[in-house]
């Protein structure tokens, strides 16, 4: 399915390199926290909603790897309503 753009917004090769390093950065995190999914596709949409909220927040005007990182994982608890499954461990570190 196809994702509706809202707003046009462009990004430079710095800012690009940034989100990249934010997504990466937080997928490892969250790999590394016992992220369990069920499907491909739950998958697919986990990485999807992750990257959404990095852009979204990198739209206004964060470009900091570190704090789009952390905003990304703050959607961590909306995106497990998707049947993601977390361990004990992954629960008390991202839901405090």
């Amino acid at each position: 399915m196809p994702h509706q753009i809202e707003r046009k917004f462009a990004f430079g090769p710095s800012a690009l390199d940034d989100l990249a390093r934010a997504f990466d950065s937080a997928w490892k995190e969250l790999s590394a926290q016992g992220v369990e999914m069920n499907s491909e596709e739950q998958l697919r949409c986990i990485r999807t909603k992750l990257a959404q909220r990095i852009m979204e927040y990198a739209t206004e005007g964060e470009h900091g790897v570190g704090h789009l990182k952390e905003f990304g994982l703050q959607g961590l608890p909306h995106l497990c309503a998707h049947g993601v499954r977390l361990s004990k461990r992954s629960r008390r570190s991202f839901l405090s």
